[in-house]
């Protein structure tokens, strides 16, 4: 869809050669802990934000950071990349300043199982001991809820996890020279509740400012947008209706890659190019280690302070369940609550001040303009009261727009400066 294509700077940064942190190096011991050591497991938003967070409120505290990636890759404004608007390394940060400038110990590793009653976390390369844990580990996706995903994920990626899944849907899309393009949308809760809305209309917008003719098939799980639900019906209306057929409470039975046809519970859907988005879930990871219960598919965690029902044992972001969506932004506001929480008790108490939850997510309408919502929640910790609020602006503006890349630039500079 786009005549540049990917770029080998691209390339080398999905495969996290290009800026490398300063690592604690593989085959590593760590002592016993003397009652202040964290150890965070996610480099994600919310994983970097509390290991940052905990070092500054505490600097006397021992934070461990482990990630699989050698480098912080993100999926807020992924979708910008897709449409060409923005270089993948834009969305790059390597983690030196959280080893270099705070203090944190940055693991370059894969952690493989976690023993809760022995406080231990066990990587391929060794064991790390904590006093308190935070996992922050994303999302996976759910092909046991709906198989006829899997075998089409190698061919149509998903990109609702960082990295190579971006860079390839984005080839794909450079050179796509069909008319029948498909999107997929599993039913709440998932990752991001906007992004597969801003990808389809940002998708539709480039399409027309290049003079290519598609027709957009967008089958949607749910009944209607969960978020800014006015602002991109109208967007459907005003400006795509006569390009896309939006079928909603629609579910994917079927995937024939071949013949490329996809049978659902309205009927069959064509394709030549397609974004199948599955159903996501936490991490088998924390059903193994007995954090998600029977029957379920997110942790559940006290919704205002993230701690499981192990002490001193913290999940945030997309894997539990909580009062904000799932989202960057909102795993870098409970990453700010946990840190404080686990400061206090660092120092021997509890924290007693006000806890705050703020939500914001930012959409594209085109290539141009942009909607948006905010929700708060703010807890007392005396009186268990919970108050929100909740703004949503969905009347399409370019100063929106701006504001949504300055948004996500502050997000940076907070998590890696």
């Amino acid at each position: 869809m786009r005549s540049s294509t990917v770029s080998r700077r691209d390339l080398i940064l999905a495969g996290g050669l290009g800026l490398l942190a300063v690592s604690v190096p593989r085959g590593f011991v760590l002592g016993e802990p003397k009652g202040n050591r964290v150890v965070v497991v996610g480099g994600g938003y919310g994983g970097v934000t509390t290991a940052k967070y905990v070092k500054k409120l505490s600097p006397e505290a021992e934070v461990v950071l482990i990630e699989k990636n050698p480098l912080f890759v993100s999926c807020p404004l992924s979708n910008h990349y897709l449409a060409g608007l923005i270089d993948y390394g834009t969305l790059c940060f390597p983690y030196n300043t959280l080893v270099v400038k705070y203090g944190v110990k940055f693991i370059n590793d894969e952690v493989i199982d976690i023993d809760l009653s022995k406080r231990e976390v066990v990587t391929g390369s060794g064991k790390i001991k904590y006093d308190y844990l935070v996992l922050s580990l994303g999302i996976e996706y759910d092909y046991e809820e709906n198989p006829a995903f899997k075998e089409v994920y190698w061919s149509y990626p998903p990109a609702f996890r960082p990295g190579s899944e971006h860079l390839y849907l984005r080839r794909m899309l450079e050179s796509f020279e069909g008319d029948k393009f498909v999107i997929t949308v599993p039913k709440m809760p998932f990752r991001c509740p906007p992004a597969p809305y801003e990808r389809a209309a940002m998708l539709l917008s480039y399409a027309r400012k290049e003079g290519l003719k598609i027709h957009l098939y967008f089958i949607d799980e749910n009944a209607y947008p969960p978020v800014m639900t006015k602002g991109f019906l109208k967007a459907y209306e005003d400006f795509y209706k006569n390009e896309a057929t939006y079928l909603t409470e629609t579910k994917v039975l079927e995937i024939d890659p071949k013949k490329k046809v996809v049978k659902t519970n309205r009927g069959n859907v064509k394709f030549d190019m397609a974004n199948f988005i599955p159903p996501m879930r936490a991490p088998k990871l924390l059903e193994k280690i007995g954090l998600i219960q029977k029957g379920r598919k997110w942790v559940i965690v006290d919704p205002m302070t993230y701690e499981t029902s192990v002490k001193n044992v913290f999940v945030i972001g997309d894997s539990c369940e909580t009062y904000l969506p799932k989202s960057g932004y909102a795993a870098h506001s409970e990453g700010k609550v946990v840190a404080k929480i686990i400061s206090s008790r660092i120092k021997g108490k509890e924290w007693e001040g006000e806890i705050i939850q703020h939500g914001i997510c930012y959409a594209m309408v085109n290539l141009k303009q942009a909607i948006m919502m905010e929700v708060e929640y703010k807890y007392d910790l005396k009186t268990k009261k919970v108050k929100k609020v909740v703004y949503e602006d969905n009347v399409w503006k370019v100063s929106t727009a701006k504001r949504y890349y300055e948004w996500a630039r502050g997000l940076w500079r907070d998590m890696f400066t």
